[in-house]
C-alpha cells in the first residue's frame, strides 16, 4: 500500500513537472462571463455604443480644445468590470493580457493590485502569479474614459469610447519564458533584409535574453501585389515558444518619392477609424475583416490608421492583403507641457512600435497629427512642443531604426514643428473648409516646408447619400450646415484627385475617410454625432457615389457607375448626369433615346449637363461597348 502511494505521488510530481515545462497556453477571456457595474456584458464591450454617436444636445458646445473626444454629451466615467479567472496550474507563471482598454485601466486580482495602464490603443499585460490562489480567483478592472490631461490624446474630432473594447487573454508559461509583459509585445523582435537574412532578439523572463540569426534562401518580397508571409517558431530551453509572422521587403523615401522594394510607388490610401458602426469600438474580427474587404475592393494599397494604433488583427489583415500601413501615435491637436504627459506619450509610442514592428505592412510610424498649440508670448521656454515630439520621434527610431517617421500637419507656417518628422504630409480640405484649390494648397505647402516631396494625409468632403442637390451652387456650402449633398462630395473629390494625380511630387494621398464614424460633438449634414466624410456609411450599408469614383480609378475590375441614384424625385425640367467608367467610351440613353457618347476624362468621369426630363418616370442609362450598364430612375413632378 505504501509503495502504491509513493508511486502515485511520483506520478503526480512527474505530471506537475511536465505541465510546468510545457509550452505556453493561451486562453481567451473574451465573450461572456463578465460584469460591468453589475450588468452582464460580452467582451469586446463599450458603454458608448449608442450615446457616443447621437450628437451633442442643441446648444451644448464641446469643451475648448476638446472637440468630440472630450465632449460631455456621452458617458464619461470609471466603470468596474469583473470576471472569474481559470485555476492556475502549479509550477507555471500566469499573465493577463489586454489588447485594448479605453483609456485608463487598473487591474486587481483577488482584491490585490496587479498594474495600471494609461492609453486606449496599445496592448498591455501583467503577471498575476503571486496574486492567485488555487481556485476561485476573481479579476476586477477599473476602466476610466474621462478626459485626463496626462494621457494622450487630449483633443480630436472623434468619440472616445470607453470600455474593455478589444480581446483579453489568460497566458500560462514555464518559469523561464519569453516575455509577454514588456511594452505589451510578444517578446520577439524580428528584423529582416531583402536577401533573406533574419535577426531575432528574444526577451526572456527568468533567464538571459537570446539572439538568433538565420537565412531564408531566395525569399519572395512582400508587396501589395504579392503579400508573401513567412512564419517561424522561436523556442527557448524551457520549452516556451512564440510563433512570429514576418516578411521581406524594403521601404524608403528618396528625393523623388516613396520606394517599396526599390521601386517608386505613389500610395493610394484611405484613412480608417476603428469605429465599426453600431458597435462603436467594440469590433469583432468579422467587423474588421469586412472593413478591409471594402478597402481592398475600392483598390486602395495603403491605409492610415488614424489617429492611433489599431488592433493586432487589423495589422494581420493588412499583412495578408498587402495593404501598406501608416501607424500613428495619438498625439493629436493639443499637448500638455508636463513630465507626466511627455512620459505617457513616449510610452504609447514605444508600445506601438514594439507591438507592431514585426508586421511587414507597416511602412512608417507617425509622430503627430495637426498640432494646434500656440506658445503664449509671455512663455519663456518656447519650442517645448517640438522638443517633446522630437523625443517621441527618437523613441520610435531607437525602437525601430528601419522605418521612417512621418507626420500629418495642417500648419504650413510652423516650420520648426514640420521639421520634426523625417517625412511630412498635410491635411487639406480645399472647397470644403476653405476657398482654395488643391493646386494652391500644393504651392503653399512646398514653399513653406522647403520639401521636395510631400504626402497628403487627409483630403475630402462630407456627403450624406440621402441628401441631394442639382444643380450645385457656384459657391461653397457651409460644412457645419444641415445639408451635405452627395453631389458636393463627388465634385470636390474629383477636383482634388485631378490635382493629386497630375503632381509627381506627391508620394501618397489618403482619403478622409473610408467610413463615416462617430464624432459626438458634430451637428451637421442631416445626422448628428457623425463625421460623414466616409466613402461608405457608418453602418456599412451604403457605398456612396464617391466610393465608385475611386474604384473606377484604382481597381482592376471593370467599373461603370451612374451617380445620384438615390435622388429619385425632382421638380426640375433638366438634370445633370455624372458617371464613372474605366472601360472605354460611355453612351447616355434617356428614356430609350441615345443622347451621345463621351470618353471618360483623366480621372474616369463623364458628365452631361442639362439633360431634359419628361414629366413622370424617367430612365437614365449609361452603357459601354463592352457590355457594362448602369441605370438611374428619376421622377419629375409637376411644377
Amino acid at each position: 500500500m505504501k509503495m502504491k502511494t509513493m508511486m502515485a505521488a511520483a506520478c503526480a510530481l512527474a505530471a506537475l513537472s511536465a505541465a510546468a515545462d510545457a509550452p505556453r497556453s493561451v486562453v481567451s477571456l473574451s465573450g461572456k462571463g463578465w460584469l460591468c457595474d453589475g450588468d452582464e456584458v460580452c467582451i469586446p464591450h463599450t458603454w458608448n455604443d449608442v450615446d457616443g454617436a447621437d450628437g451633442s444636445p442643441e446648444g451644448d458646445a464641446p469643451p475648448e480644445r476638446g472637440m468630440s473626444i472630450a465632449a460631455e454629451s456621452y458617458v464619461r466615467k470609471a466603470a468596474r468590470y469583473s470576471r472569474p479567472l481559470p485555476d492556475p496550474t502549479p509550477g507555471r507563471r500566469q499573465f493577463v493580457r489586454f489588447e485594448g482598454v479605453s483609456r485608463v485601466a487598473e487591474v486587481y486580482v483577488n482584491g490585490k493590485f496587479a498594474g495600471r495602464h494609461a492609453g486606449a490603443f496599445t496592448a498591455f499585460a501583467f503577471e498575476v502569479t503571486r496574486l492567485l490562489q488555487p481556485s476561485d480567483n476573481v479579476m476586477e478592472v477599473i476602466v476610466d474614459n474621462r478626459w485626463n490631461p496626462d494621457v494622450a490624446p487630449l483633443s480630436a474630432d472623434y468619440t472616445l469610447f470607453g470600455g474593455i473594447y478589444r480581446d483579453v487573454e489568460w497566458i500560462e508559461t514555464p518559469q523561464v519564458c519569453i516575455d509577454p509583459v514588456t511594452d505589451g509585445a510578444c517578446g520577439v523582435e524580428v528584423d529582416t533584409k531583402a536577401d533573406g537574412s533574419v535577426h531575432a532578439r528574444i526577451r526572456v523572463l527568468g533567464g538571459p535574453d537570446e539572439e538568433r540569426d538565420f537565412k531564408i534562401e531566395n525569399p519572395e518580397l512582400w508587396s501589395p501585389e504579392n503579400p508573401k508571409l513567412y512564419e517561424e517558431t522561436f523556442r527557448i530551453a524551457s520549452g516556451d515558444e512564440v510563433k512570429v509572422r514576418f516578411g521581406f521587403r524594403t521601404v524608403e523615401f528618396r528625393e523623388d518619392g516613396f520606394y517599396l522594394n526599390g521601386v517608386r510607388r505613389r500610395l493610394r490610401g484611405v484613412n480608417r477609424h476603428q469605429d465599426a458602426g453600431l458597435c462603436g469600438w467594440a469590433a469583432k474580427r468579422e467587423d474588421e475583416e469586412r472593413d478591409f474587404a471594402l478597402i481592398a475592393e475600392v483598390g486602395a494599397d495603403a491605409v492610415r490608421l488614424a489617429h492611433y494604433p489599431q488592433s493586432g488583427h487589423v495589422y494581420d489583415i493588412c499583412d495578408e492583403k498587402g495593404i501598406l500601413v501608416w501607424s500613428e501615435v495619438p498625439a493629436t491637436n493639443w499637448l500638455t507641457d508636463s513630465p507626466e504627459f511627455r512620459s505617457n506619450l513616449v510610452a504609447q509610442a514605444r508600445e506601438m512600435v514594439a507591438q507592431r514592428r514585426n508586421h511587414p505592412c507597416v511602412f512608417a510610424w507617425s509622430v503627430f497629427n495637426e498640432i494646434y498649440n500656440d506658445v503664449p508670448p509671455e512663455r519663456a521656454e518656447e519650442g517645448w512642443m517640438e522638443r517633446m515630439l522630437a523625443e517621441v520621434r527618437d523613441a520610435m527610431k531607437a525602437a525601430d531604426p528601419t522605418r521612417p517617421v512621418v507626420a500629418a500637419s495642417d500648419r504650413p507656417a510652423k516650420r520648426a514643428l514640420n521639421d520634426v518628422p523625417e517625412q511630412l504630409a498635410f491635411n487639406a480640405y480645399p472647397g470644403w473648409y476653405g476657398d482654395t484649390t488643391m493646386e494652391e494648397d500644393f504651392s503653399n505647402w512646398f514653399e513653406a516646408s522647403g520639401r521636395k516631396i510631400l504626402g497628403i494625409a487627409e483630403y475630402g468632403a462630407g456627403g450624406n447619400p440621402f441628401e441631394h442637390l442639382d444643380p450645385l451652387p457656384d459657391g461653397r456650402l457651409d460644412p457645419g450646415g444641415p445639408i451635405h449633398p452627395e453631389e458636393i462630395q463627388v465634385k470636390l473629390h474629383a477636383a482634388d484627385y485631378r490635382a493629386i494625380a497630375s503632381d509627381g511630387r506627391i508620394w501618397g494621398a489618403f482619403i478622409w475617410a473610408m467610413f463615416d464614424f462617430a464624432a459626438d460633438a458634430r451637428r451637421e449634414g442631416g445626422k448628428n454625432g457623425i463625421n460623414d466624410k466616409g466613402l461608405v456609411t457608418r453602418d456599412r450599408a451604403v457605398k456612396k457615389d464617391v466610393f465608385y469614383f475611386y474604384k473606377a480609378n484604382w481597381s482592376k475590375e471593370p467599373v461603370l457607375h451612374v451617380c445620384s441614384q438615390r435622388a429619385e424625385e425632382t421638380a426640375n425640367a433638366v438634370c445633370t448626369v455624372v458617371g464613372f467608367c474605366n472601360g472605354g467610351p460611355v453612351t447616355l440613353v434617356v428614356n430609350g433615346e441615345a443622347v451621345g457618347t463621351k470618353e471618360p476624362d483623366e480621372v474616369k468621369v463623364v458628365t452631361w449637363s442639362d439633360v431634359p426630363l419628361r414629366e413622370g418616370e424617367n430612365e437614365i442609362v449609361l452603357k459601354t461597348d463592352g457590355g457594362l450598364c448602369a441605370r438611374r430612375r428619376i421622377f419629375r413632378t409637376r411644377p
